[in-house]
């Protein structure tokens, strides 16, 4: 399925939305009904959906690509336009995806509205609904067995470096504190690529479809984590204070000639005030950050050139050869030698 049959897919009226466009009376009876149901404190109904009902309705409705879907803890449905939907619960974490149009949503009793290209992550036990929504509103929702969006899944993208693992870190911490996060992605073209590539794949599915639809998802969260740091740096400047990752990509671009003097200069801060600010933020000190990075670039070069290891150590910022191979060693077990041979 290539991207102009999927957006046909997309923007076709489906049986049901046709349904529900000419009866609103019937707008309920494709889903809710099928889910238990509890009632709040305002007496009313809110539903418990779950991801094991999804996915039996999902094998049921698209056989073809079953095998595939039962080995993916991963559905997606496109949101039936005119439908009515209750208020609800899930225990597996959705994140929907604003393909076009504007989405109006209550979520914990509070109205919220979603341009053409947020997303919201939602966590389980979120109560929430979508409110009406016209031929020109397309929402795609992506249900993501609770497994799947895990510190293990996002750890992926927080690995590389300092800044992606703080971001991963501070979009999890918000996650859970408030239950759910809207990423303004800015309309990215990239974001609306790789999520079309996935549907795709899902819509289309094949036998490689699994680790192709696993590596967009690795592409989505690495721009909804770009967004999220932009968004907070805004932020920041806006309320005249430094923002940690602006601190942590200069430290990053200059890890082997940065000084924690030389770094408080460029920002224009006391560095025993800055020494404090980046280990309440980051949980290590600016030295730790700095090792961290110098011998995480010095492995990369072991691996992949064959220039010396005194060039290695000179290029990654040590002077003292000594001291290098003590910090290897005690970080890797072996000597930097026995690492490249490896």
């Amino acid at each position: 399925m290539n991207k102009y049959e999927l957006r046909e897919k997309l923007t076709t009226l489906s049986p049901t939305e046709q349904a529900c466009k000419t009866n609103v009376n019937i707008s309920g009876e494709y889903d809710f009904p099928y889910f238990n149901y509890v009632l709040d404190s305002q007496n009313r109904q809110i539903y418990t959906y779950t991801f094991e009902r999804h996915l039996q309705k999902s094998l049921k409705r698209t056989p073809h690509i079953a095998r595939y879907l039962e080995k993916l803890p991963l559905l997606i449905f496109k949101h039936a336009r005119f439908s009515f939907t209750p208020f609800h619960v899930h225990d597996f974490v959705e994140m929907t995806y604003v393909y076009k149009g504007t989405i109006n949503m209550i979520i914990n009793d509070h109205q919220v509205t979603l341009q053409q290209g947020y997303v919201c992550i939602l966590d389980t036990d979120v109560s929430h609904k979508i409110l009406d929504t016209s031929e020109d509103d397309i929402l795609i929702n992506f249900l993501m067995n609770k497994k799947y969006f895990s510190n293990k899944m996002l750890s992926r993208l927080g690995s590389n470096n300092i800044i992606s693992r703080f971001a991963v870190e501070s979009i999890s911490e918000t996650h859970d504190h408030n239950q759910y996060i809207i990423f303004n992605t800015n309309n990215s073209e990239l974001l609306m690529d790789a999520v079309e590539g996935l549907l795709s794949n899902y819509f289309d599915s094949t036998y490689y479809s699994v680790d192709t639809i696993d590596a967009y998802m690795i592409i989505i969260f690495s721009e909804l984590i770009k967004a999220h740091q932009n968004e907070k740096s805004i932020e920041y400047q806006k309320s005249n204070h430094m923002y940690i990752i602006d601190i942590l990509q200069y430290i990053e671009n200059n890890y082997s000639t940065c000084t924690l003097e030389s770094l408080a200069n460029k920002f224009g801060y006391n560095p025993s005030y800055l020494s404090r600010y980046i280990k309440k933020s980051t949980g290590q000190t600016f030295i730790e950050l700095i090792q961290e990075l110098r011998l995480n670039q010095a492995c990369f070069m072991l691996k992949n050139s064959t220039v010396s290891i005194e060039y290695i150590i000179q290029t990654v910022g040590y002077k003292n050869v000594a001291f290098f191979y003590k910090k290897f060693n005690a970080l890797f077990g072996m000597s930097p030698k026995e690492y490249r041979d490896s």
